[in-house]
């Protein structure tokens, strides 16, 4: 009976990680992310290192993202083979993306990134 409970124990926190939870599951065409993403309504967007950012994509390709800092910082987005990618000052960023509960789940090559959700 324990070693049970340790089993059920163990696959409760593996479900929870983005990477065991995700792993298997197909990632949407870019296409289709990008619909989902760029409605020009704003996407509470959760990074990997705990801050929480504010994304508003519109569909002609720009957008918006607010953070920690007092202002927001403008950036344009297309789409690139399987992937969505956003520029700013600070970058280009492409990410590839599966559907989570809540939202998406973005991936930056095999390392969970943002989480986007409402």
């Amino acid at each position: 009976m324990k070693m049970h409970l340790k089993l059920a124990a163990i696959a409760v926190i593996l479900a929870s990680n983005p990477a065991f939870a995700t792993e298997g599951q197909a990632y949407l065409p870019a296409q289709k992310a990008a619909a989902m993403l760029a409605d020009g309504a704003p996407w509470m967007a959760d990074a990997p290192d705990g801050k929480t950012l504010k994304v508003t994509l519109n569909k002609d390709g720009t957008g918006s993202i607010r953070g920690p800092l007092p202002f927001a910082l403008s950036v344009t987005w297309t789409v690139k083979g399987d992937a969505m990618c956003l520029s700013g000052k600070m970058g280009t960023k492409c990410l590839r993306f599966r559907e989570v509960s809540g939202g998406l789940q973005s991936w930056d090559g095999d390392k969970p990134d943002l989480k986007f959700s409402r």
